[in-house]
């Protein structure tokens, strides 16, 4: 996750490693299961900022941008994702 400061405002970059799968079946028949992220929430200094919702369509290993108003030094910026098979993860920064 990269941060950037101007003016109270924090623009945040993050690359989330997912393999984003949208399933379906190979022309053998083996059957690969759909894995993919359904929310990705973030919050500023415990307050929901930013929330979204995905679906099978988004890319593997999606890039995810996005401004924070009234933001400063020293606050804390958590991104957690939960996927449609239970698995979730979150990150965890100081402005």
């Amino acid at each position: 996750m990269r941060l950037q400061l101007r003016g109270g405002e924090v623009t945040v970059r993050a690359l989330i490693r997912h393999p984003m799968a949208i399933g379906g079946r190979l022309k053998s028949g083996v059957v690969i299961a759909a894995h993919f992220i359904t929310e990705v929430t973030c919050t500023h200094n415990g307050t929901v900022v930013m929330r979204a919702h995905w679906g099978p369509g988004i890319a593997k290993n999606p890039y995810l941008s996005f401004v924070v108003g009234h933001a400063s030094s020293g606050d804390e910026l958590i991104i957690r994702w939960i996927d449609n098979i239970g698995e979730s993860d979150e990150f965890k920064t100081k402005i």
